[in-house]
């Protein structure tokens, strides 16, 4: 038995079954030993063999994920422990069972009820955390099925994208404070992710290009976009001091933006414009470059999409729907 401290609280640690034990935030030895005695009695009826499963995907999302990726699996990962951990085999219909609580609001906040739609979007995210649990188990041979296989996804309503007008744009950037309005140009001018802009450092700046670090999803692996130097993202690098690592640093903590949605919100105020948020100048350029004839696969470039079809979806998005380009033909009458 391993009994010590960590962080002025106790914890137990174990090994049992090739399997490791672990909890912490106890306030006395006395209150760990209980914990643990605890904890020892029930391993009798837990399937060993799916908390490998789970350690396993942990490990790997720790080490080669985001952090916050990783706290979320873990937290789903912590749920579905508590209902299937002592299950002898995990069925499509347990995991149908879950997945339909989780769209019902189940698992949520009852002080924090989300919309249906929120409700089926995060039940999506859990059938996709689940599903590559499983397929995770069955490549390095810790489990044999993957019971998510024919779940389908839950249908959710995408709302048409809302893009500010080039008056608007210009409005913003107008009203935005002298560094403001150079990080709002390089935002608009690499067509990048807000998350890769904040982070964007000096190293990655070069004569002819610089260098955007991204993910397309938080689940995803690191990927470099090269972005061209035109004249305004040169003038505008030109002219932000070179203080440290990062591009932008946040002032207040000397670490990279995490994100500024109150600094768009309040230009969007000072400009007398409806508030966007910072993924419509994504939009917006996109669909800017389409207007003036850019070909689809040099968008899909910009943008970070892996496949065109992506860009493609996007940009139809943008250009309104069937209905919208029905109406197109009223005018023939």
């Amino acid at each position: 038995m391993a009994l010590y401290k960590h962080r002025q609280k106790w914890m137990y640690d174990f090994v049992k079954l090739g399997v490791r034990f672990r909890k912490g935030g106890f306030r006395t030895e006395e209150d760990a030993k209980i914990a643990e005695a605890e904890a020892r009695k029930k391993i009798k009826g837990i399937n060993t063999t799916f908390l490998k499963l789970m350690q396993s995907r942990l490990e790997e999302l720790e080490t080669r994920r985001t952090d916050s990726w990783f706290q979320e699996n873990k937290r789903l990962l912590d749920k579905v422990n508590e209902l299937w951990g002592q299950k002898k085999e995990i069925t499509r219909q347990d995991v149908e069972s879950f997945l339909n609580k989780v769209a019902e609001g189940f698992y949520e906040n009852p002080q924090r009820k989300k919309r249906e739609t929120k409700r089926y979007q995060y039940a999506n995210s859990c059938l996709k955390m689940i599903r590559a649990l499983f397929r995770h188990g069955i490549e390095r041979e810790i489990w044999n099925d993957d019971p998510t296989e024919r779940i389908k996804k839950f249908p959710v309503s995408k709302k048409r994208k809302y893009i500010p007008s080039i008056d608007d744009i210009k409005a913003v950037l107008s009203a935005a404070k002298p560094m403001d309005r150079l990080y709002l140009l390089i935002v608009i001018h690499t067509l990048g992710r807000i998350s890769a802009v904040n982070h964007l450092k000096w190293e990655d700046v070069f004569p002819d290009y610089l260098l955007l670090k991204t993910r397309k999803a938080r689940n995803s692996d690191l990927k470099e976009i090269r972005i061209p130097m035109n004249a305004v993202l040169r003038e505008t690098l030109e002219q932000i001091p070179q203080g440290g690592e990062f591009v932008f640093m946040n002032k207040k903590t000397d670490k990279p933006y995490v994100y500024r949605s109150k600094l768009l919100k309040t230009v969007c105020e000072n400009a007398g414009v409806k508030p966007f948020s910072f993924h419509a100048f994504r939009h917006f350029g996109a669909s800017y470059l389409d207007s003036k004839g850019t070909p689809l696969t040099t968008i899909q470039q910009l943008l970070g999409h892996e496949r065109a079809t992506t860009t493609d979806y996007y940009l139809q998005s943008i250009r309104g729907s069937i209905s919208d380009a029905i109406k197109l033909l009223e005018d023939l009458k």
